[in-house]
């Protein structure tokens, strides 16, 4: 099939004749404008034919209406084709359906064009993407600089559901995880510069897509028309310093053979350059908030100094040497000056596609997509301590220091010590940073045949395989059995040596920590360790659908596909041998493997009920369900199904209504994965104890021996000291698939009176049972501490305190549990119009995209009920969320304003509840005011109807707006005092060139 080429028609004109046809004549045309050049698919609902009705519409102009041999229209040019050249529209790619001709959805569908991607300044989509209200940054480059597996990932979450719940696909087709650690897509595998479009689409679509569509589908459709070469090259920089970019893009397409084969092929680099927080004066202010007082601690210093604080801080080194009586406030380690606001990272991708028409009703045709992904992350150098733990389940700790023959230690520590040994907390900076490279590589490929059949039938058959090949390399930890053995040193004839024999058959060189620089070079080097983590990744899938009318009611044809998939997951991980016996500092990973095998049949159904009856201009109804069996004994078969209606009453307006069941299958990691570090900030609810504090938590808490006698130790009040703790993340072979039940209900109205306005209303419910899920870190010490029978229960058997009461372990295991419930509604309306009655030239068009949240929580089984965590209104779950925009356009420029509005939140939902039941009455950093962001975007065509060349510039948020100021110690913040969701680089600037040949 020869595929449609663009045609010269401003888009304006064509669409207001084709809404005012559609009118006039009493039918509906569905269709999409393609940039300004051409429309993407027609579809005519009439009694006449579609040739006709088009025909008609189109007499007098220099276009006409095609038809080639498998049914599909297109409107060409007449000058750009000789009689004989066959066109057709190019395929076109539904999300949600795999029906052949689907006109409408009913469910809500937001799409994003290539135009807006590519001139909005975005260093990714899933950046762009989250403009989108309802649609949100899981990870991205601002919030995974500490996070040592996902640092570069950049995924998406619908409606706050998790990106293991948002299913990504291309061109409709599946793709391969870029993690080793859970299901995700990262979106900045995939390049701007391929992609056409990204659809949308919410609620529940396993009985389409399978496994994973909880919250809805992602759908990138890419290019697919590129003829002659194409080359851009944008900058960004920012108002403020720092966190430059730079890109640089080439694609080149066209056909041969007589137009039977096409081919395209491209590639793009970019380099996203590092914000460091000395970029920002607000991110090195060092404050922090305590919200067991509600009080501010300024300087907000880290106790783990660089020289070294021994016999719980009695004694400490500084510059000038040995002092007494460590103050964190006075004497601490500021950590924030060699901290990242956005990490670096460089993007290399690569695609080429192929059709080849091999009769006039079968066509071959492939993709590939590559993608290098790097990224490199700095960190604070490592603390050791004598309470630092090590071995697969931490069941060795460094130790204390000998007090009577360590040969370094100064007579003023050795006294102060106890016969136990000398205790000690450092800094080892002369180890050097924590550096993680992360280096992310990924295979996307698809070939298949598809057809045309007899009675205006499709068939498709596509084979898919993905591969995904990630290498951390972690640079400047430590060996802390190295640490262990080379602080247990003596002095003998003079010399000073190792004690242990293993250790000095290890080439141990005695550790000296006493005092800034202490450690030398050769010292350094016999405890550092550089270790790796390697994952991969490989996903094989086979689909293949027929699609097309059954019979002919009435109203129109039913259509209908049937399908087949299977599909094989598979994950593998190895391990630096030093990770997997535990003894290096960084994360414990474990080595792991699954597999995971899932068969489906599927068929879906449209039926048109009515049409051109009264109150039923249109009525359509549609369905569709799947079988999957699982190779996992606790998974199994599962069904999914969906059922919808889709009503017009009259021409202006359509109901829309769906019912859907989807499930999630548990991923790789989520079943065999055994505990594997992690680092959280969390708040110990034990923190601010004291002898007279009231409460059940409390009296929980002063149980604990340990934390009384550091009670003791510190007038009467426990601290705990670092608000960093590992809190490792464990599968469950156990797991089974959760379920979810899925409502859309809503309506869109394009009224006759008002050409170019359309509007849409949606109500959404989600409700997720035996959702896959761990429980937060608050959740599982409030459940610990919170039991009015003390703290042998479930909860407090995944923590984990160390001699001196200190919570250094929270488990995280991934578990079944009772219910995740998501509800709201969404609200859209653009309006197309001129103002050529005030002599005004040039199309404009304005556009509002509102959500409102009104449930977003989670019910797991408590001590003795059932426990609700509820996230509506807190910050990165607003209330209320909006996208504004305006547009104006003429045969040269194109100006648009863009407003993206959070509402109000509260930093955290139990802080507000602790403000309340203290009868504070000035939380400090709790309630958050409306955050709205200004955007404006510029670009500039010499000719538009030949735009060989484009020059378009961004400036994003306008009036330089940071957000809320949210310190160290709140739910929200950080260090850097920021949270993603506002963003962290204020106001930036793109210009970009792109031209065509």
């Amino acid at each position: 099939m020869a595929q449609a080429r663009s045609f010269d028609v401003p888009a304006g004109d064509l669409k207001a004749g084709l809404d005012a046809f559609s009118r006039q004549a009493g039918v509906q045309l569905v269709y999409r404008i393609e940039d300004v050049r051409g429309l993407r698919t027609v579809g005519v609902r009439a009694n006449a034919e579609p040739e006709e009705v088009l025909s008609r519409l189109l007499a007098g102009t220099r276009l006409s209406v095609r038809r080639d041999s498998s049914g599909a229209l297109a409107i060409v040019r007449e000058a750009a084709f000789p009689d004989s050249e066959a066109a057709s529209v190019e395929e076109v790619v539904v999300t949600g359906s795999r029906l052949k001709n689907v006109f409408d959805a009913a469910t809500p569908v937001v799409s994003m064009d290539r135009t807006e991607l590519l001139e909005q300044g975005y260093m990714d989509l899933a950046e762009a993407l989250t403009d989108i209200p309802g649609v949100e940054e899981a990870v991205s480059l601002a919030n995974s600089q500490t996070a040592t597996q996902a640092n570069g990932l950049s995924t998406i979450s619908l409606r706050n559901l998790g990106a293991n719940r948002t299913l990504t696909l291309i061109d409709g087709h599946r793709t391969v995880s870029n993690a080793g650690n859970k299901n995700a897509v990262s979106l900045s595998s995939i390049p701007e510069f391929f992609v056409d479009r990204v659809e949308v689409t919410t609620g529940g679509g396993s009985a389409v897509y399978g496994s994973d569509a909880i919250a809805g589908v992602v759908n990138i459709i890419t290019e697919r028309r590129l003829d002659g070469v194409r080359a851009r090259i944008v900058g960004g920089t920012t108002g403020d310093g720092g966190g430059d970019s730079i890109e640089y893009s080439v694609g080149a397409g066209g056909r041969f053979m007589d137009d039977r084969l096409y081919l395209m092929a491209g590639a793009t680099y970019d380099r996203q350059f590092r914000l460091a927080a000395t970029d920002r004066d607000r991110a090195l202010e060092s404050i922090l908030y305590q919200p067991a007082t509600n009080t501010v601690v300024t300087p907000d210093l880290s106790s783990n100094s660089a020289g070294g604080r021994f016999v719980s801080g009695r004694w400490f080194y500084d510059e000038s040497g040995l002092k007494p009586n460590f103050v964190t406030a006075i004497n601490g380690y500021e950590t924030r000056n060699n901290g990242t606001l956005i990490t670096p990272r460089d993007n290399l991708n690569g695609a080429v596609k192929f059709e080849y028409n091999l009769t006039a009703n079968v066509k071959a045709w492939g993709q590939a997509l590559y993608s290098n992904v790097t990224t490199d992350s700095v960190r604070e150098a490592t603390t050791v301590s004598n309470s630092t733990t090590f071995g697969v389940n931490d069941e060795f700790s460094v130790g204390r220091m000998s007090r009577t023959l360590n040969p370094f230690a100064p007579t003023e520590i050795k006294s102060a010590a106890s016969s136990s040994g000398i205790d000690f907390r450092r800094r080892v900076v002369e180890v050097g940073p924590n550096l993680i490279h992360n280096e992310r590589e990924t295979l996307r490929s698809w070939v298949g045949l598809e057809g045309s059949l007899a009675n205006d039938w499709d068939w498709k058959l596509t084979y898919g395989h993905g591969e995904f090949n990630g290498e951390q390399i972690r640079g400047n930890t430590l060996n802390l059995q190295r640490v262990q053995w080379a602080l247990d040193s003596e002095r003998v004839a003079g010399v000073v040596q190792c004690r242990n024999a293993a250790a000095r058959a290890d080439g141990c060189v005695p550790l000296n920590i006493f005092g800034v620089g202490s450690i030398t070079p050769e010292m350094a080097d016999y405890i550092r360790a550089d270790t790796y983590y390697r994952q991969n990744n490989r996903q094989d899938t086979i689909e293949g659908y027929v699609a097309g009318p059954l019979f002919q009611l009435p109203a129109g044809a039913v259509e209908a596909a049937f399908g087949f998939e299977s599909r094989r997951d598979h994950t593998e991980t190895h391990t630096d041998p030093r990770i997997q016996s535990g003894v290096a500092s960084s994360s414990f990973l474990p080595e792991f493997e699954g597999t995971i095998k899932a068969n489906e049949v599927f068929t879906e159904v449209s039926a048109p009920i009515l049409s051109d009856a009264p109150l039923a201009h249109r009525l359509v109804l549609n369905g569709a369900v799947r079988v999957a069996d699982y190779n996992l004994e606790s998974v199994g078969t599962t069904v999914s199904w969906r059922a919808g209606v889709q009503w017009s009453p009259v021409p202006d307006l359509r109901i829309r209504s769906e019912y859907a069941r989807a499930q999630r299958a548990p991923d790789t990691t989520e079943l065999y994965s055994p505990p594997r570090d992690d680092a959280d900030t969390v708040v110990d609810v034990c923190s601010g104890v004291t002898a007279t504090t009231p409460g059940v938590v409390a009296q929980n808490c002063r149980a604990d021996s340990r934390i009384a006698a550091s009670m003791a130790a510190s007038g009467g009040v426990f601290r705990q000291l670092s608000t960093s703790i590992k809190a490792p993340n464990a599968g469950n072979p156990d797991l089974f698939e959760e379920t979810a039940d899925t409502l859309t209900l809503g309506a869109v109205y394009r009224p006759a009176f008002l050409p170019g306005f359309e509007a849409s209303l949606d109500y959404y419910d989600i409700r997720i049972s035996d959702v896959i899920s761990s429980l937060t870190n608050a959740a599982l010490l409030l459940g610990c501490y919170s039991d009015p029978n003390g703290t042998n229960n479930v909860f407090c058997q995944t923590i984990t305190r160390d001699d001196s009461g200190q919570l250094v372990r929270i488990l995280n295991q991934e578990q079944n549990l009772n219910e995740t419930r998501a509800r709201g509604v969404d609200v859209a309306a653009s309006y197309r119009f001129d103002l050529e009655q005030w002599r005004v030239p040039g199309r404009f068009k304005a556009s509002l995209n509102y959500s409102r949240r009104l449930e977003l929580s989670t019910e797991y089984n408590g001590i003795s009920s059932v426990e609700t965590i509820d996230e509506v209104g807190a910050v990165g779950t607003a209330k209320n969320e909006a996208k504004f925009g305006l547009n104006w356009s003429d045969d040269n420029w194109s100006v648009r304003w863009s407003s993206r509005y959070v509402g109000s939140v509260v930093d955290s939902l139990e802080r507000e509840q602790q403000a309340i039941a203290m009868g504070w009455a000035d939380p400090l950093y709790l309630y958050l005011d409306d955050y709205w962001r200004h955007d404006l975007s510029v670009s500039f065509t010499p000719d538009r109807r030949n735009p060989k060349l484009k020059v378009f510039g961004t400036v994003r948020n306008i009036f330089n707006d940071y957000g809320p100021f949210l310190p160290d110690g709140t739910d929200s913040g950080n260090q850097y005092n920021y949270n993603s969701t506002y963003g962290v680089v204020g106001r930036a600037f793109t210009l970009g060139l792109q031209v065509e040949f």
